[in-house]
């Protein structure tokens, strides 16, 4: 009998803690609460069917008439797509999609591509929203499109054209995001800025101009955000010999609420970074039980170690200062950094550490930290968009900024209203002495 009694209170014990646990679980995400998984987290295996799309307007001719470093990427990024999944398919587009028998034979593509041979369809002209249209009504479920192209809006910006264009490229992403949340799914691009030797015509509107010298083109890659990991992750979508050659810049944006990070991806360092006499943290390791300063310090230095490779963020956008915020005003960031190699990071995978600064001696009880959601800095750095009448700096791009601007204004307009930043992190601190 007792035996029985043990067993009946067991069975009530594990269903009260179910209950408990669901409930927790409930209200958490009911109050929209998103917690970012640690960074030993496996990620989820994934296989998408791979589309490129190679946009074939006379505006390309010139990266393609020499062995140049665009066709060496693009090599790299169909062979590798090819032998690592299956399916991979090509195309070239412009005002429609174009499949030829040079498109079969992805092996040798590369090698039988020059201007003649990309004479396929209406090249005359770029219009690039027809092209975002048309690859993104063909990326649905398992498919990742990749579309490689100079990415010129094909409109001058006299009154409000180039405005018009941006939002109907908005309007073009919103779709999409729309379609992966109604198959239970976020959606995410990636847009990498990407430089070659090119040497053709350079095309004003429709003033044609000798060019002979490195010229961007810019690689996007779209579909759910769980495959774009993936395709990210197996294709290394970085400048290097065996990921994507020539790669100068890259930002990654999703439809993914904002995450919360907590003391499994943050901690603070207890004697690194710091001018206190000692940070005493919690048995979490994040928040802080009593900060002992040194009171012949005009500031209180610390710094925090993150571990937030599972984030769907470049480095290189994690490393840049000025995308990150903190509140109270007077709790500053001083240096992003990925130098946080201590114990209390030894789990992270790639941790990163910010060094923040308490001026003057107004101490609060709570730190914010959040990295907002912007569009990083190299996208207006290498963007015009006045027409004129001599070749841009090689750098530059017509109106990659307004294009870049109609993407992200999806991204960040499918987020409630309180939940555009990537991340928020709060760290507690109870007592300074």
């Amino acid at each position: 009998m007792t035996r029985k009694l043990l067993a009946i209170l067991l069975v009530v014990l594990l269903v009260a803690a179910v209950l408990f646990f669901g409930k927790g679980k409930s209200h958490e995400e009911d109050n929209g609460q998103h917690f970012l998984p640690v960074d030993t987290a496996t990620m989820a295996a994934a296989r998408p069917v791979v589309k490129i799309y190679m946009e074939n307007s006379g505006s390309m001719n010139g990266y393609v008439t020499t062995n140049s470093q665009f066709k060496n990427a693009l090599g790299h990024l169909i062979t590798k797509a090819d032998g690592f999944y299956s399916g991979t398919s090509l195309d070239f587009i412009n005002q429609d999609i174009y499949h030829t028998a040079m498109c079969d034979d992805l092996d040798n593509f590369v090698l039988g591509l020059n201007p003649a041979s990309m004479q396929v369809g209406h090249t005359s002209s770029t219009d690039i929203n027809k092209i975002f249209k048309m690859i993104l009504d063909h990326t649905q479920g398992d498919t990742i499109s990749v579309l490689v192209s100079d990415c010129m809006y094909d409109v001058d910006n006299v009154g409000n054209l180039l405005s018009a264009a941006a939002s109907s490229t908005t309007g073009t992403f919103m779709k999409a995001i729309r379609r992966a949340r109604d198959s239970k799914h976020e959606f995410a691009a990636i847009i990498m800025q990407c430089m070659s030797e090119f040497s053709g015509n350079y095309y004003e509107g429709n003033q044609a101009m000798p060019c002979d010298t490195q010229r961007p083109y810019y690689v996007i890659v779209m579909g759910n955000v769980e495959q774009v990991r993936d395709f990210d992750r197996h294709m290394e979508l970085e400048d290097t010999p065996t990921g994507l050659p020539g790669m100068t810049h890259k930002y990654m944006l999703s439809s993914e609420p904002t995450w919360l990070l907590n003391h499994m991806n943050a901690r603070i360092f207890s004697s690194n970074f710091t001018n206190a006499l000692r940070i005493q943290a919690h048995h979490d390791g994040l928040n802080v039980r009593k900060v002992t300063l040194d009171h012949d310090q005009p500031n209180f230095n610390f710094a925090l170690g993150l571990g937030v490779s599972q984030l769907f963020a470049d480095p290189s956008y994690l490393l840049d200062i000025n995308n990150y915020e903190v509140e109270p005003s007077q709790y500053q960031i001083t240096d992003v950094n990925d130098k946080a190699k201590f114990t209390e990071c030894d789990f992270f995978r790639r941790p990163i550490c910010l060094q923040m600064v308490a001026l003057g001696q107004n101490y609060v009880p709570k730190v914010t930290v959040r990295l907002k959601n912007q569009i990083p800095g190299w996208v207006k750095e290498c963007s015009y968009n006045q027409r004129q009448s001599t070749l841009p700096p090689s750098h530059q791009s017509y109106a990659i900024y307004e294009m870049v601007e109609g993407i992200y204004g999806a991204f960040y307009n499918s987020k409630e209203s309180d939940s555009r930043e990537l991340f928020r992190l709060d760290v507690r601190f109870d007592a300074y002495e």
